[in-house]
């Protein structure tokens, strides 16, 4: 008897969350949704994972269950073990540490049913705490007008995209599988920016929706690994190629190209939360020896908001 295809397949990488991982997989088996399929990948846990993925095993729902008998130390290696596996026609990566409102699968859907051209659709991320209680500080920022917005690719990635990742966290967006076909093997060798890069080789194939509603809880506890990664400067190191792929992608002229770098290297000369002046010292030395890139582009960039001569419109087009 053959298997029906599911609609969606749900991607669930997983290591050592297992004071997380019952709520995952709940907010997800129990979606008002429910034509996919989940592929539970754990990457060699050491604590309890194990015992409560068993405990969901055998839901119809579940199409696999993938134990690495060694870690392979990339999340990124993770989804594409996922990819591989996937049947479905779109595709949900569910980050093991986050949960979803049971409602995200039936909303998400319908954007990339009524649009071909649409490879991505994402919503409004909650930031929560360990506990599932909501932080004072968000993310997400509401646009003005409908609660809808669809933007053509290149301009998705070219204003909000280029220098930063606004898609930031994998489990608040649903992609159409066969926008992998163009997604190289690049976005593995990353530690840290592997899904900036991954995001941008799928929204430039066609149509991005952003959908204004707080579908998504994106989890903030102590073993994260983005807290650490940022003390050691990976979002700039790691960036910086990120960056200018952006650029070859984009076809930017050199005006373009020195705001691009501008803004990056503004957000890099101001971020607090590198380890010690030493870390900071040498990330801005390698970022600005990689991009050839200096610090008066930074100058450039303020000039471009006011004046625009860059065509790339900055201040009327900000960040989400």
């Amino acid at each position: 008897m053959e298997h029906k295809i599911p609609k969606v397949s749900v991607i669930l990488p997983n290591y050592n969350h297992e004071s997380y991982l019952k709520v995952r997989i709940d907010s997800i088996v129990n979606q008002t949704f429910q034509d996919f399929e989940l592929i539970i990948l754990d990457d060699c846990s050491t604590d309890n994972s194990l015992e409560i993925i068993r405990a969901y095993e055998t839901l119809p729902q579940v199409s696999h269950v993938v134990i690495n008998e060694k870690n392979s130390g990339s999340t990124f290696k993770q989804w594409k073990k996922g990819f591989e596996l996937a049947r479905g026609k779109y595709i949900w990566i569910a980050e093991s540490d986050d949960y979803a409102d049971l409602t995200f699968l039936e909303k998400m859907t319908l954007f990339l049913d009524k649009d071909e051209r649409c490879t991505i659709a994402f919503c409004l991320s909650r930031l929560v705490d360990e506990k599932g209680v909501v932080l004072p500080i968000q993310w997400s920022r509401k646009m003005n007008g409908n609660i809808v917005h669809k933007f053509e690719g290149q301009f998705f990635i070219q204003n909000y995209m280029s220098v930063k990742n606004s898609i930031y966290n994998a489990s608040m967006a649903l992609f159409r599988k066969s926008a992998l076909c163009c997604v190289d093997k690049h976005f593995m060798d990353f530690r840290y920016c592997g899904d900036w890069f991954f995001w941008n080789k799928i929204c430039i194939q066609g149509n991005v929706v952003r959908y204004e509603e707080f579908l998504n809880n994106f989890r903030q506890h102590l073993n994260k690994v983005t807290p650490k990664a940022d003390s050691m400067g990976l979002k700039y190191t790691e960036g910086k190629y990120v960056v200018a792929d952006v650029i070859e992608m984009l076809d930017l002229n050199w005006v373009q190209q020195i705001i691009v770098k501008g803004c990056f290297l503004k957000e890099m000369y101001r971020f607090p939360n590198f380890k010690n002046k030493g870390v900071k010292r040498v990330t801005i030395k390698d970022v600005n020896k990689f991009l050839k890139s200096r610090r008066f582009y930074i100058y450039i960039f303020r000039l471009d908001r006011i004046f625009n001569f860059s065509g790339l419109d900055i201040a009327k087009n900000k960040k989400l």
